[in-house]
């Protein structure tokens, strides 16, 4: 199985002002990710892991510091950030794969 991109940086515009926002934000949490600390300029992949059928989602996560506040990354003089993967527990709507920008 090839990687299926569950989110488009690029469709973010359209993204924001529809229900796919809140379905967005609730499929994260039921992989365990944070939506809030996730970049709406980066990509979010469910990439296959072995040839068994295993998947992961890959993302982009904002670092926190001690305090759990984001911070700034001062050799690029922009947000903290760090690739993740995390094991896929919860499916996409099959509705959204191949029609990030519906």
């Amino acid at each position: 199985m090839d990687e299926e991109t569950v989110y488009d940086a690029d469709t973010w515009p359209v993204v924001a002002c529809s229900e796919r926002r809140s379905e967005l934000c609730d499929w994260l949490r039921a992989n365990g990710v944070d939506p809030t600390a996730v970049p709406v300029g980066e990509d979010v992949t469910i990439e296959p892991l072995t040839l068994g059928g295993e998947r992961a989602i890959h993302y982009t996560v904002l670092l926190r510091n001690a305090e759990g506040h984001f911070y700034r990354d001062e050799d690029t003089d922009g947000a903290a950030q760090a690739a993740c993967m995390v094991p896929l527990v919860a499916q996409p709507p099959p509705h959204w794969l191949g029609k990030e920008s519906s």
